[in-house]
């Protein structure tokens, strides 16, 4: 069958076309959680790894205008599913009364009601994304019941049928409360490859303890043997579960969070160590710390600041590599006001520098209390770019947040104390700056 004898129309359908604007780099971060270390300006690595805040379009069409066009071996895109769903953050935090619940809305998927527009934002998304995708490289477009059957014919026509992979269906418990149909408790993630000649690694899944006991031998014979890899994954993904546990201490407390054993195992299957990974949907940041597992370099990216403040925050505190936070979508809004110490403790060989928070006021009608900040970060400022250097986050987000950091500075280069910097990001999205000063500069 021609591959034109059957697509997907709806109103307004037309041809993908995008602009690309400009990308300004707000931050350089080397991730030190809670560390006590010197500071110097000597050269460092280039840094492959980017954070970036835009639309998946703003953020694709940028990377397509700057050298990205067939770069990446993988590109998945977790988008909404036409759910029609409020999605909310909720967390508890320790102040000084007790605990107390914080619900913020972090996303409204529209649903139904704007259908059109739905999939002619998928269907420039991945047209762009195949743009994006080496002669080896994969899509995967994670969905679900809402919108998985249309946005496969669209895949059809941007990618044609030939390459069309699989259909994986990631399967996982929980409640449900609903009596008038079958519990929902499956994902589509549908796997398109650009070329004839993709990556694929064969992933394995351990035996089961039936077949470990009695081998392959009474129906096979004596010829064949237990791979001692395990059996070969099918499309049907049953092992993995959904972060369900409220404690756990994984669960970043964002609504749409997958499991980062899921990213894994996509990664592992389409990937080699140098392949470029990208996730224009980044949510809490799932696959930049796949990556960071697995070696891969990567670039991520989402509209939402509550979004990208939880990435940075998750990628800090499982100290990974250094990455740039960039923005094709205007700055933060700043938050608040931030009250800080600091301290100058002579040592035999130079001295000790501290710094502690003292008070935070939101900029909202919340009373002023330092329970309200997320993680905070201690660096300088390179014209317009903060270098994070060293940063304070809780050993589980919502619990207490260290309040000093102790450093050291090169002694040719304590001129830098004047241009040092707090940086702290609110639990509700957005973050404060606040330059330090010395009463005994030395």
């Amino acid at each position: 069958m021609n591959q034109n004898e059957v697509f997907l129309q709806w109103t307004g359908k037309r041809k993908p076309h995008w602009d690309s604007g400009d990308c300004q780099i707000l931050q350089t971060t080397w991730p030190h959680p809670n560390q006590t270390l010197t500071f110097s300006h000597r050269s460092r690595p280039e840094i492959s790894n980017q954070l970036l805040i835009g639309t998946d379009h703003q953020v694709m069409a940028w990377l397509l205008a700057n050298g990205y066009q067939q770069s990446f071996d993988c590109i998945y895109l977790d988008p909404p599913y036409l759910s029609d769903n409020k999605y909310y953050a909720q967390l508890k935090i320790e102040i000084d009364s007790g605990v107390e619940s914080i619900k913020q809305q972090v996303f409204h998927d529209d649903g139904y009601r704007d259908q059109s527009a739905y999939l002619q934002h998928l269907y420039q998304t991945a047209s762009m994304a195949r743009e994006l995708l080496s002669e080896q490289g994969s899509l995967f477009a994670h969905l679900d019941w809402h919108s998985s059957h249309y946005v496969k014919v669209m895949l059809d026509e941007i990618f044609t049928p030939h390459r069309f992979i699989n259909e994986i269906v990631w399967c996982y418990g929980g409640g449900s409360g609903t009596r008038s149909h079958f519990h929902r408790k499956h994902d589509v993630i549908l796997w398109y490859s650009r070329g004839a000649d993709y990556i694929f690694n064969p992933q394995y899944r351990p035996y089961s303890p039936g077949t470990l006991q009695r081998g392959l031998t009474r129906v096979k014979g004596d010829r064949y043997k237990l791979d001692s890899r395990g059996a070969l994954l099918q499309d049907w993904w049953s092992d993995i579960p959904k972060i369900l546990s409220p404690t756990a201490v994984n669960n970043w407390k964002f609504p749409t969070q997958k499991p980062v054993e899921l990213l894994e195992r996509i990664i592992k299957s389409a990937t080699l160590e140098s392949s470029l990974v990208g996730d224009f949907y980044a949510g809490s940041g799932t696959t930049a710390e796949a990556c960071e597992r697995l070696g891969r370099p990567w670039v991520i990216s989402d509209n939402n600041i509550y979004a990208i403040q939880t990435s940075l925050h998750r990628l800090v505190r499982s100290n990974s590599n250094s990455f740039v936070l960039g923005t094709v979508n205007g700055e933060p809004d700043v938050k608040g006001k931030l009250w800080v110490k600091t301290e100058i403790i002579p040592q035999l060989f130079g001295n000790e520098y501290t710094v502690t928070l003292q008070s935070y006021q939101p900029d909202d009608r919340r009373a002023a209390s330092l329970s309200w900040l997320d993680f905070w970060e201690l660096g300088w400022m390179e014209e317009n770019r903060f270098i994070s250097m060293v940063q304070a986050v809780p050993v589980k987000r919502g619990q207490d947040l260290p309040l000093t950091l102790t450093f050291r500075i090169d002694q040719t280069q304590t001129t830098q104390l004047h241009n040092l910097v707090v940086q702290a990001w609110d639990i509700q999205g957005g973050l404060v700056r606040q330059p330090l000063v010395w009463s005994d500069q030395q």
